[in-house]
Protein backbone atom coordinates (compact mmCIF):
# COMPACT_ATOMS: atom_id res chain seq x y z
CA UNK A 1 0.00 0.00 0.00
CA UNK A 2 2.74 2.48 0.96
CA UNK A 3 4.67 1.71 -2.24
CA UNK A 4 1.54 2.39 -4.31
CA UNK A 5 0.97 5.67 -2.42
CA UNK A 6 4.52 6.92 -3.01
CA UNK A 7 4.44 5.90 -6.66
CA UNK A 8 1.11 7.71 -7.12
CA UNK A 9 2.46 10.90 -5.56
CA UNK A 10 5.75 10.92 -7.44
CA UNK A 11 4.01 10.43 -10.79
CA UNK A 12 1.44 13.17 -10.20
CA UNK A 13 2.82 16.67 -9.76
CA UNK A 14 -0.48 18.06 -8.49
CA UNK A 15 -0.68 15.49 -5.68
CA UNK A 16 2.99 16.14 -4.96
CA UNK A 17 2.26 19.86 -4.63
CA UNK A 18 -0.65 19.36 -2.25
CA UNK A 19 1.47 17.03 -0.10
CA UNK A 20 4.07 19.80 0.28
CA UNK A 21 1.34 22.35 1.05
CA UNK A 22 -0.20 20.12 3.73
CA UNK A 23 3.15 19.48 5.41
CA UNK A 24 4.11 23.18 5.37
CA UNK A 25 0.71 24.24 6.75
CA UNK A 26 0.87 21.64 9.53
CA UNK A 27 4.37 22.71 10.55
CA UNK A 28 3.39 26.39 10.37
CA UNK A 29 0.54 25.74 12.80
CA UNK A 30 3.21 24.61 15.27
CA UNK A 31 6.00 27.10 14.54
CA UNK A 32 3.97 30.34 14.35
CA UNK A 33 2.58 30.27 17.94
CA UNK A 34 5.83 28.78 19.25
CA UNK A 35 7.99 31.51 17.74
CA UNK A 36 5.46 34.11 18.87
CA UNK A 37 5.87 32.98 22.49
CA UNK A 38 9.65 33.09 22.10
CA UNK A 39 9.53 36.61 20.63
CA UNK A 40 7.33 37.83 23.51
CA UNK A 41 9.62 36.24 26.08
CA UNK A 42 12.64 37.98 24.52
CA UNK A 43 10.74 41.25 23.94
CA UNK A 44 11.35 41.00 20.19
CA UNK A 45 8.35 43.13 19.30
CA UNK A 46 7.31 46.07 17.16
CA UNK A 47 6.25 48.95 19.39
CA UNK A 48 3.32 51.19 18.36
CA UNK A 49 4.07 54.68 17.04
CA UNK A 50 2.38 57.61 15.28
CA UNK A 51 2.96 56.16 11.79
CA UNK A 52 1.93 52.59 12.68
CA UNK A 53 -1.56 51.12 12.78
CA UNK A 54 -1.24 48.83 15.81
CA UNK A 55 -1.74 50.07 19.36
CA UNK A 56 0.32 47.54 21.33
CA UNK A 57 3.61 45.71 20.94
CA UNK A 58 3.44 42.81 18.49
CA UNK A 59 6.05 40.01 17.99
CA UNK A 60 7.99 40.43 14.72
CA UNK A 61 9.55 37.01 14.08
CA UNK A 62 6.80 35.69 11.83
CA UNK A 63 9.35 35.29 9.04
CA UNK A 64 11.38 32.89 11.17
CA UNK A 65 8.27 30.77 11.80
CA UNK A 66 7.21 30.50 8.15
CA UNK A 67 10.82 29.91 7.07
CA UNK A 68 11.19 26.99 9.46
CA UNK A 69 7.84 25.53 8.41
CA UNK A 70 8.61 25.76 4.69
CA UNK A 71 12.19 24.51 5.10
CA UNK A 72 11.28 21.43 7.14
CA UNK A 73 8.39 20.61 4.79
CA UNK A 74 10.71 20.77 1.77
CA UNK A 75 13.40 18.70 3.50
CA UNK A 76 10.87 15.98 4.33
CA UNK A 77 9.62 15.83 0.74
CA UNK A 78 13.16 15.87 -0.65
CA UNK A 79 14.05 12.96 1.64
CA UNK A 80 11.03 11.01 0.37
CA UNK A 81 11.40 11.93 -3.32
CA UNK A 82 15.11 12.77 -3.85
CA UNK A 83 15.03 12.08 -7.60
CA UNK A 84 12.61 14.94 -8.25
CA UNK A 85 14.72 17.77 -6.86
CA UNK A 86 17.59 19.83 -8.25
CA UNK A 87 19.92 19.69 -5.27
CA UNK A 88 22.10 22.59 -6.47
CA UNK A 89 19.15 24.99 -6.75
CA UNK A 90 17.79 23.90 -3.38
CA UNK A 91 21.19 24.55 -1.78
CA UNK A 92 21.55 27.95 -3.48
CA UNK A 93 18.07 29.11 -2.51
CA UNK A 94 18.55 27.76 1.01
CA UNK A 95 21.79 29.69 1.52
CA UNK A 96 20.45 32.89 -0.03
CA UNK A 97 17.21 32.88 1.95
CA UNK A 98 19.01 32.01 5.20
CA UNK A 99 21.41 34.95 4.78
CA UNK A 100 18.58 37.43 4.22
CA UNK A 101 16.56 35.89 7.05
CA UNK A 102 19.50 36.64 9.35
CA UNK A 103 19.79 40.18 7.93
CA UNK A 104 16.07 40.71 8.48
CA UNK A 105 16.20 39.48 12.06
CA UNK A 106 19.08 41.86 12.80
CA UNK A 107 17.16 44.71 11.18
CA UNK A 108 14.07 43.94 13.27
CA UNK A 109 16.04 43.66 16.52
CA UNK A 110 18.77 46.32 16.33
CA UNK A 111 18.12 48.12 13.03
CA UNK A 112 20.49 48.14 10.07
CA UNK A 113 21.43 50.97 7.75
CA UNK A 114 19.82 50.72 4.28
CA UNK A 115 23.27 50.57 2.64
CA UNK A 116 24.31 47.58 4.74
CA UNK A 117 21.11 45.73 3.84
CA UNK A 118 21.61 46.58 0.18
CA UNK A 119 25.13 45.14 0.20
CA UNK A 120 23.83 41.79 1.48
CA UNK A 121 20.98 41.85 -1.02
CA UNK A 122 23.34 42.51 -3.94
CA UNK A 123 25.66 39.71 -2.80
CA UNK A 124 22.82 37.19 -2.47
CA UNK A 125 21.31 38.25 -5.80
CA UNK A 126 24.61 37.83 -7.64
CA UNK A 127 25.27 34.49 -5.94
CA UNK A 128 21.93 33.05 -7.01
CA UNK A 129 21.86 34.53 -10.53
CA UNK A 130 25.42 33.52 -11.38
CA UNK A 131 25.25 29.99 -9.97
CA UNK A 132 21.70 28.94 -10.89
CA UNK A 133 22.24 30.36 -13.54
CA UNK A 134 19.40 32.49 -14.86
CA UNK A 135 19.69 35.81 -16.63
CA UNK A 136 17.13 38.10 -18.22
CA UNK A 137 18.69 37.91 -21.67
CA UNK A 138 15.50 38.23 -23.73
CA UNK A 139 12.88 40.93 -23.15
CA UNK A 140 10.62 39.45 -25.85
CA UNK A 141 10.53 42.81 -27.65
CA UNK A 142 9.45 44.88 -24.62
CA UNK A 143 10.68 48.47 -25.11
CA UNK A 144 12.26 47.26 -28.36
CA UNK A 145 14.71 44.90 -26.62
CA UNK A 146 15.08 41.23 -27.46
CA UNK A 147 18.50 39.60 -27.10
CA UNK A 148 20.63 41.20 -24.38
CA UNK A 149 24.37 40.66 -24.03
CA UNK A 150 25.93 39.24 -20.86
CA UNK A 151 26.93 42.41 -18.95
CA UNK A 152 23.62 44.30 -19.35
CA UNK A 153 21.75 41.04 -18.72
CA UNK A 154 23.59 40.50 -15.43
CA UNK A 155 22.97 44.07 -14.29
CA UNK A 156 19.29 43.89 -15.23
CA UNK A 157 18.86 40.53 -13.50
CA UNK A 158 20.50 41.74 -10.28
CA UNK A 159 18.39 44.93 -10.36
CA UNK A 160 15.16 42.95 -10.79
CA UNK A 161 16.16 40.56 -8.01
CA UNK A 162 16.90 43.40 -5.58
CA UNK A 163 13.54 45.00 -6.44
CA UNK A 164 11.78 41.72 -5.61
CA UNK A 165 13.70 41.34 -2.35
CA UNK A 166 12.58 44.81 -1.20
CA UNK A 167 9.11 45.33 -2.63
CA UNK A 168 7.20 43.27 -0.06
CA UNK A 169 9.08 44.98 2.75
CA UNK A 170 8.13 48.39 1.36
CA UNK A 171 4.38 47.65 1.27
CA UNK A 172 4.16 45.59 4.47
CA UNK A 173 2.12 48.17 6.35
CA UNK A 174 -1.18 46.48 7.20
CA UNK A 175 -2.23 43.03 8.36
CA UNK A 176 -2.09 40.34 5.72
CA UNK A 177 -0.96 42.49 2.79
CA UNK A 178 2.58 41.21 2.18
CA UNK A 179 1.65 37.62 3.06
CA UNK A 180 -1.55 37.82 0.98
CA UNK A 181 0.25 39.02 -2.13
CA UNK A 182 2.88 36.34 -1.53
CA UNK A 183 0.20 33.63 -1.40
CA UNK A 184 -1.23 34.87 -4.72
CA UNK A 185 2.25 34.96 -6.26
CA UNK A 186 3.22 31.50 -4.96
CA UNK A 187 -0.08 30.15 -6.29
CA UNK A 188 0.72 31.65 -9.69
CA UNK A 189 4.18 30.07 -9.74
CA UNK A 190 2.66 26.79 -8.55
CA UNK A 191 0.29 26.90 -11.54
CA UNK A 192 3.21 27.60 -13.88
CA UNK A 193 5.18 24.73 -12.30
CA UNK A 194 2.20 22.43 -12.82
CA UNK A 195 1.98 23.39 -16.51
CA UNK A 196 5.71 22.89 -17.01
CA UNK A 197 6.12 19.75 -14.90
CA UNK A 198 8.72 21.46 -12.69
CA UNK A 199 8.79 19.52 -9.42
CA UNK A 200 11.33 21.84 -7.81
CA UNK A 201 9.32 25.01 -8.48
CA UNK A 202 6.18 23.19 -7.35
CA UNK A 203 7.96 22.24 -4.12
CA UNK A 204 9.00 25.83 -3.39
CA UNK A 205 5.69 27.41 -4.45
CA UNK A 206 3.38 25.11 -2.53
CA UNK A 207 5.60 25.22 0.56
CA UNK A 208 5.26 29.01 0.37
CA UNK A 209 1.47 28.83 0.18
CA UNK A 210 1.26 26.25 2.96
CA UNK A 211 3.44 28.04 5.49
CA UNK A 212 1.73 31.43 4.94
CA UNK A 213 -1.91 30.41 5.33
CA UNK A 214 -1.69 29.63 9.10
CA UNK A 215 0.48 32.73 9.55
CA UNK A 216 -2.23 34.87 7.94
CA UNK A 217 -4.75 33.52 10.43
CA UNK A 218 -2.60 34.63 13.37
CA UNK A 219 -1.73 37.92 11.69
CA UNK A 220 -5.27 38.89 10.65
CA UNK A 221 -7.84 37.04 12.78
CA UNK A 222 -6.30 35.77 16.00
CA UNK A 223 -5.91 37.68 19.25
CA UNK A 224 -2.38 36.23 19.34
CA UNK A 225 -1.12 38.55 16.60
CA UNK A 226 2.32 38.23 15.02
CA UNK A 227 3.98 40.27 12.27
CA UNK A 228 5.97 38.95 9.32
CA UNK A 229 8.70 41.48 10.09
CA UNK A 230 11.58 42.48 7.83
CA UNK A 231 12.92 38.95 8.31
CA UNK A 232 9.79 37.53 6.70
CA UNK A 233 9.36 40.07 3.90
CA UNK A 234 13.02 39.71 2.86
CA UNK A 235 12.81 35.91 2.82
CA UNK A 236 9.57 35.96 0.80
CA UNK A 237 11.23 38.46 -1.56
CA UNK A 238 14.32 36.36 -2.20
CA UNK A 239 12.27 33.21 -2.86
CA UNK A 240 9.77 34.97 -5.13
CA UNK A 241 12.65 36.67 -6.93
CA UNK A 242 14.20 33.26 -7.56
CA UNK A 243 10.95 31.92 -9.01
CA UNK A 244 10.49 35.09 -11.03
CA UNK A 245 13.90 34.96 -12.73
CA UNK A 246 13.58 31.23 -13.34
CA UNK A 247 10.19 31.91 -14.96
CA UNK A 248 11.61 34.64 -17.22
CA UNK A 249 14.87 32.89 -18.13
CA UNK A 250 13.45 29.43 -18.89
CA UNK A 251 11.52 28.82 -22.11
CA UNK A 252 8.71 26.30 -21.84
CA UNK A 253 6.30 25.30 -24.60
CA UNK A 254 3.37 25.53 -22.18
CA UNK A 255 4.26 29.16 -21.33
CA UNK A 256 4.07 30.04 -25.00
CA UNK A 257 0.70 28.32 -25.37
CA UNK A 258 -0.85 29.98 -22.30
CA UNK A 259 0.83 33.40 -22.18
CA UNK A 260 1.81 33.87 -25.82
CA UNK A 261 4.82 36.15 -26.07
CA UNK A 262 3.68 38.21 -23.10
CA UNK A 263 4.67 36.17 -20.06
CA UNK A 264 6.71 39.12 -18.74
CA UNK A 265 3.54 41.24 -18.83
CA UNK A 266 1.61 38.58 -16.89
CA UNK A 267 4.38 38.54 -14.28
CA UNK A 268 4.25 42.34 -13.98
CA UNK A 269 0.49 42.12 -13.48
CA UNK A 270 0.84 39.64 -10.60
CA UNK A 271 3.17 42.06 -8.80
CA UNK A 272 1.64 45.30 -10.10
CA UNK A 273 0.37 46.50 -6.73
CA UNK A 274 3.75 46.59 -4.93
CA UNK A 275 5.53 47.80 -8.10
CA UNK A 276 3.14 50.65 -8.93
CA UNK A 277 2.52 51.70 -5.32
CA UNK A 278 6.24 51.78 -4.51
CA UNK A 279 7.02 53.79 -7.65
CA UNK A 280 4.19 56.22 -6.85
CA UNK A 281 5.41 56.72 -3.27
CA UNK A 282 9.01 57.26 -4.42
CA UNK A 283 7.93 59.89 -6.96
CA UNK A 284 5.79 61.74 -4.40
CA UNK A 285 8.60 61.76 -1.83
CA UNK A 286 11.12 63.05 -4.38
CA UNK A 287 8.72 65.80 -5.50
CA UNK A 288 8.37 66.78 -1.83
CA UNK A 289 12.18 66.91 -1.63
CA UNK A 290 12.47 64.10 0.90
CA UNK A 291 14.31 60.79 0.73
CA UNK A 292 12.48 58.16 -1.35
CA UNK A 293 13.25 55.70 1.47
CA UNK A 294 11.79 57.85 4.26
CA UNK A 295 8.84 56.33 6.11
CA UNK A 296 5.37 57.83 5.79
CA UNK A 297 1.69 56.86 5.59
CA UNK A 298 1.19 57.62 1.90
CA UNK A 299 0.92 54.07 0.56
CA UNK A 300 -2.35 53.17 -1.12
CA UNK A 301 -3.25 50.76 1.68
CA UNK A 302 -2.98 53.71 4.10
CA UNK A 303 -5.44 55.65 1.91
CA UNK A 304 -7.79 52.66 1.99
CA UNK A 305 -7.67 52.76 5.80
CA UNK A 306 -8.49 56.50 5.72
CA UNK A 307 -11.53 55.71 3.59
CA UNK A 308 -12.85 53.60 6.46
CA UNK A 309 -11.74 50.11 5.43
CA UNK A 310 -10.37 47.76 8.05
CA UNK A 311 -7.01 46.02 7.60
CA UNK A 312 -8.76 42.87 6.41
CA UNK A 313 -10.96 44.70 3.90
CA UNK A 314 -8.04 46.77 2.57
CA UNK A 315 -5.99 43.62 2.08
CA UNK A 316 -8.93 41.91 0.37
CA UNK A 317 -9.32 44.89 -2.01
CA UNK A 318 -5.66 44.61 -3.04
CA UNK A 319 -5.87 40.83 -3.53
CA UNK A 320 -9.07 41.13 -5.59
CA UNK A 321 -7.38 43.83 -7.68
CA UNK A 322 -4.39 41.50 -8.23
CA UNK A 323 -6.64 38.72 -9.50
CA UNK A 324 -8.46 41.20 -11.75
CA UNK A 325 -5.36 42.75 -13.34
CA UNK A 326 -3.75 39.32 -13.80
CA UNK A 327 -6.88 38.11 -15.59
CA UNK A 328 -6.76 41.17 -17.85
CA UNK A 329 -3.10 40.46 -18.63
CA UNK A 330 -3.98 36.91 -19.71
CA UNK A 331 -6.48 38.33 -22.19
CA UNK A 332 -3.67 40.32 -23.85
CA UNK A 333 -1.63 37.23 -24.76
CA UNK A 334 -2.31 37.84 -28.46
CA UNK A 335 -1.43 41.55 -28.31
CA UNK A 336 1.88 43.13 -29.23
CA UNK A 337 3.91 43.11 -25.99
CA UNK A 338 4.37 46.90 -25.93
CA UNK A 339 0.66 47.52 -26.55
CA UNK A 340 -0.16 45.07 -23.76
CA UNK A 341 2.31 46.80 -21.43
CA UNK A 342 0.87 50.28 -22.04
CA UNK A 343 -2.69 49.00 -21.61
CA UNK A 344 -1.93 47.16 -18.36
CA UNK A 345 0.11 50.10 -17.05
CA UNK A 346 -2.72 52.57 -17.62
CA UNK A 347 -5.34 50.30 -16.05
CA UNK A 348 -3.18 49.41 -13.03
CA UNK A 349 -2.09 53.01 -12.34
CA UNK A 350 -5.69 54.24 -12.63
CA UNK A 351 -7.06 51.63 -10.22
CA UNK A 352 -4.18 51.63 -7.73
CA UNK A 353 -3.88 55.42 -7.47
CA UNK A 354 -7.64 56.08 -7.28
CA UNK A 355 -7.91 55.82 -3.44
CA UNK A 356 -5.34 58.62 -3.05
CA UNK A 357 -7.76 61.00 -4.81
CA UNK A 358 -10.73 60.06 -2.63
CA UNK A 359 -11.76 61.30 0.79
CA UNK A 360 -14.29 60.12 3.37
CA UNK A 361 -16.69 62.88 4.39
CA UNK A 362 -18.11 63.41 7.87
CA UNK A 363 -21.43 61.87 6.81
CA UNK A 364 -19.62 58.69 5.73
CA UNK A 365 -19.85 59.26 1.99
CA UNK A 366 -16.84 59.02 -0.32
CA UNK A 367 -16.00 61.81 -2.75
CA UNK A 368 -13.13 63.17 -4.80
CA UNK A 369 -10.54 65.06 -2.80
CA UNK A 370 -10.75 68.80 -3.48
CA UNK A 371 -7.63 70.71 -4.48
CA UNK A 372 -6.14 72.77 -1.68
Amino acid sequence: MSEFFFRYIINNILQYGFLVLLLAASLSLYFVPTIRKLALARNLTDAPSARKSHTKAVPVLGGVAVYLAASFAMLIVIYIFPSKIQTSNFFLLGVGSMVLLFVGVLDDIVGLKPLHKLIFQLAVSFLLIHNAPFYINDMQGLFGFSDISYAPSLLLSVFVYVVFVNMLNLIDGIDGLASGISVVAFSFFGYVAYLNGSYFNMLVSMAGVGCLIPFMYYNMFSGRKIFLGDNGSLVMGVILGFLCLDYIATDYVSDQLIFGGNKIIVLMAVFSYPLVDTLRVFVVRILRKSSPFSADRNHIHHHLLRLGLSHRKATLVVIVYTFFITSISLLTSGFNINVAFVLLLLVSVLIICLPSFLIKNEDGTISLRKKA
